[in-house]
């Protein structure tokens, strides 16, 4: 297996078509290699908590490997919808980057193999991007064959008898006793309308081990038949992308180094030269590892549904699917959904036998992408050129695409036929004919297309056998490829919320059985060090400071970290213990620390890497610092009842705050050297003994970039403290309340935020409010006082005008805001203000301002940032 290959297929598959993309991949039938523990009497006996549970997985591992052959066709329409988001923080604005649409009837006889018709077709890139064609994921319901179990891996889409650990681990397949545990849940059971009960059974499996390869989830069967009815999974642990393909060029080299010293002359050379080869690349991993950092992907949530037809078939009804790619700042939560309604089944129809090479004309440049796994439906018709839309124009511009395609594919063979007689890179001429093959295939479609268009309303756009021959499609396509986007067969509108397209009950009531209980079994990971720039940041505090870290996943759903950080200037050793434990979903940690913390959190990250780089330019540092020790006991999740659809974050804490100094401990910086530019002064924090909690909810509403959206956050805190300038015990409480609405207006679109806060007790300084610098009023500058800057309550105001959605959006924008005492509020004085002028790129996820300062500093500025309001 290439390096890297299972995580990168498994990832590319999270990103771009999980579960769907139906790759066909070389020697995977009865012939492949297995690699699995074998099942020994003691894995067997401690693999189940009931003998109910043996049973019942005996039962559903017979029916997995069964076929029904009184299941002799079927007549449905199948619906898929992909979404890929685009964030930088957990609770910060969620944006989609993508969404496409596809529908389709598929149509299935057991002696024709499977017909494909789309019917509907449609994408959205809100934020720019090339034009997507999806359309080789239509999903497909059923075949002789056809995996039960929907698991994100091309690899499980067809039943396999024997677990591999090559691959994910099937928990259903002969030897999986070795990597689960399994016992019995809840039954349910079901009256049919013929008065006939059904009676489900809970089956509830856990990993041995956390392991990503494996899952954990809630599987309900048929106890009578066993069939697989309904599942709630995830998997067992997070995939380290980096630690993973890191791995599996050890491996790759400990396999080489054995085979150069068993095996002689050529071939041990060779091994010896890919073992080097594989080295240095592990040298390269390395290094983007640590600049690209973290880089994690995590399956989260995976819903099957099944329904009962002809009162003995169990169909796929509903599958969806939920993960996350974290890449450095940046988060692409995936959701994946396909359904499917079946107009017969069993109902006499009859098919054309799914033409393979060799019959009724076909041949190898009509099978698209075979190799590869993937059904192309051929090239459509040029766009009509402005003010000539004639029949006889379109088939010139045809002509023209064919003789083009015709002379690329002929001098693509012209160039494989020299390398090979050169006996040149086997790869790249194996490349060089696909393309070829490609460029014929294309030739072929649109002369298929010309003649059978002429007489129906669709044509034979090609065929592709999948899984070793166990699938035979057939594609037909329309001949109108512009009634697609409008079919019926769509939602009214692409931008349709999920809980209108897909009934959510059910499987919200699935996934609340993937709960903390349902975990992996204990099995302590060799603790991981990393470093990287995640862990470097820059202020005028620590000066630079680098930090290091070892991670041990634990099993149970724990994970233990100690993190460590030294900063040059300040000399001060900062840490952190942390045990945490997470259900896919939610998590919570325990944490003892020693930190530097951050006074104006309210916005923006100070300690970021992208502030740290701006302080390093600009001596431009905005965040106000003081230190603290103490534990805390916090977590993330998904905001429950009437919040649903909120993000939730919260803290309890008992900590000891104190000063972290009120001069900078360094003035090094580009920004000395270019503008004479220097770090402003720190706040002198006041030493106290903290004991509170502290919540934040952050809320969107609307995706459409051309649409009206809100985005919404309240921010809670209160402490009881013990300060030393007071006497007695104090306290304080805090609140913060944000939003953010955006509306196009024709040409333009107009944002507004508001945001306001106040407080009751005695607020510190370390917890008062800042107004001023670039996410509160931009033109001015953080101070850590004066007049309008600082106090126990704020208020802020900002007012956006660019242009319509567009990648690329110019702004004008004007801020204004104040802080200061709640007992002076109505006599505030003129607030701070400025004006200036902005570029946001992929709708605000990078953003480059220049602005100037109204009242009371009138100076100018400019600052590149990421994760932008607008």
């Amino acid at each position: 297996m290439r390096r890297g290959s299972l995580v990168l297929s498994l990832l590319l598959q999270v990103v771009a078509a999980t579960g769907a993309a139906q790759e066909q991949r070389p020697d995977t039938g009865a012939g492949r290699r297995l690699r699995r523990i074998p099942v020994t009497p003691e894995l067997e006996r401690s693999a189940f908590a009931d003998d109910r549970a043996r049973a019942l997985l005996h039962r559903a591992r017979a029916a997995r490997l069964a076929q029904d052959s009184a299941l002799r066709s079927y007549d449905a329409k199948s619906y898929l919808r992909m979404s890929l988001g685009l964030g930088v923080r957990r609770l910060g604005p969620e944006r989609l980057l993508f969404r496409t649409e596809h529908a389709a009837r598929v149509r299935w006889t057991r002696e024709s193999g499977v017909w494909i018709e789309t019917t509907g077709r449609r994408h959205l890139v809100p934020m720019g991007g090339a034009d997507l064609d999806l359309s080789e994921m239509t999903p497909v319901p059923y075949f002789p064959g056809r995996e039960a179990l929907w698991l994100p891996s091309s690899e499980l889409r067809v039943v396999r008898d024997e677990v591999n650990e090559k691959d994910l681990l099937h928990p259903l397949a002969t030897g999986a006793e070795a990597y689960y545990r399994y016992e019995t849940g809840d039954s349910l059971q079901i009256r049919l309308s013929d008065g006939r009960g059904i009676q489900l059974r809970e089956l509830r499996i856990t990993a041995r081990r956390p392991e990503w390869r494996a899952f954990v989830g809630s599987f309900w069967f048929d106890t009578e038949h066993g069939s697989l009815v309904r599942a709630a999974y995830r998997m067992a642990a997070e995939i380290d992308i980096w630690r993973e393909i890191g791995e599996e060029g050890r491996r790759q080299v400990r396999e080489l180094e054995e085979r150069a010293r068993t095996d002689t002359g050529k071939l041990a050379r060779e091994a010896r030269d890919r073992a080097g080869s594989i080295r240095e690349e592990g040298r390269g991993t390395k290094f983007a590892g640590m600049l690209l950092s973290p880089l994690r992907a995590k399956v989260s949530g995976i819903t099957v549904e099944y329904g009962l037809y002809e009162g003995r078939f169990w169909l796929p009804k509903l599958n969806v699917f939920e993960g996350e790619l974290v890449a450095a700042f940046i988060r692409l939560p995936l959701r994946y959904e396909e359904s499917y309604r079946y107009d017969r089944v069993n109902g006499g129809e009859t098919l054309p036998r799914v033409p393979v090479i060799g019959e009724a004309g076909i041949t190898a440049d009509d099978t698209l992408y075979v190799s590869r796994g993937f059904v192309s439906i051929g090239s459509a018709p040029p766009p009509p050129a402005p003010g000539d839309t004639s029949l006889a124009a379109q088939l010139a511009r045809e002509d023209s695409v064919m003789r083009y395609r015709h002379l690329r594919g002929d001098s693509l063979t012209a160039l494989a036929d020299s390398l090979e007689r050169a006996q040149g890179d086997t790869v790249r001429i194996n490349n060089l004919r696909l393309r070829a093959a490609r460029n014929r295939s294309i030739i072929r479609t649109m002369v298929r297309r010309r003649e059978e268009c002429a007489r129906d309303s669709t044509y034979f756009a090609g065929t592709s056998t999948m899984y070793d021959g166990a699938l035979r499609i057939g594609i037909r396509f329309p001949c109108d490829t512009a009634k697609l986007a409008a079919s019926p067969d769509l939602p009214a509108s692409i931008l349709t919320d999920d809980d209108q397209l897909f009934s959510t009950a059910d499987r919200d009531q699935l996934l609340e059985g993937l709960d903390f209980s349902l975990q992996p079994g204990w099995g302590p990971q060799r603790p991981q060090f990393h470093t990287g720039v995640d862990l470097m940041r820059y202020n005028r505090i620590e000066g630079f400071s680098l930090g290091a870290s070892l991670t041990s996943v634990l099993g149970m759903g724990y994970t233990a970290q100690a993190l460590g950080r030294f900063g040059v200037a300040d000399r001060v050793l900062n840490g952190e213990l942390s045990l945490s434990r997470s259900n896919g979903r939610s998590d919570v940690a325990l944490r003892l620390f020693h930190r530097l913390g951050v006074a104006n959190d309210d916005w923006g990250a100070p300690l970021s890497f992208g502030a740290s780089v701006a302080n390093l330019l600009y001596a431009r540092d905005e965040g106000f610092y003081y230190r603290t020790w103490g534990a805390e006991v916090g977590g993330n999740r998904d905001a429950p009842g009437p919040m649903s659809g909120a993000h939730m974050r919260w803290r309890l804490f008992a900590e000891r705050q104190y000063s972290a100094g009120a001069l900078p401990n360094t003035q090094a910086s580009a920004g000395k050297w270019l503008g004479d530019a220097r770090f402003t002064d720190n706040i002198a924090a006041q030493q106290l003994v903290a004991v509170g909690a502290a919540a934040e909810l952050a809320r969107s509403f609307g995706i459409d970039p051309k649409g009206t959206r809100f985005d919404g956050r309240i921010r809670a805190e209160g402490a009881a403290t013990n300060r030393s300038d007071s006497v007695g015990a104090t306290g304080y409480g805090r609140l913060v309340v944000d939003g953010t609405v955006s509306r196009p207006f024709g040409r333009f679109a107009l944002a507004v935020t508001g945001a306001g806060g106040s407080s009751v007790g005695d607020l510190p300084v370390q917890r008062s409010f800042y107004v001023g610098g670039l996410h509160t009023v931009r033109g001015q500058f953080a101070r850590p006082t004066g007049e309008g800057r600082v106090g126990d309550t704020f208020w802020l105001g900002r007012a956006e005008l660019g242009t319509s959605f567009r990648a690329l959006r110019p702004t004008l924008f004007y801020d204004v805001g104040w802080a200061g005492s709640r007992d002076a509020i109505h006599r505030m004085g003129r607030p701070l203000s400025g004006v200036g002028t902005g570029l946001s790129l992929l709708d605000g996820l990078f953003r480059v301002d220049v602005s100037r300062g109204i009242y009371p500093e009138q100076r100018w500025r400019t600052d590149l940032y990421i994760g932008a309001r607008f």
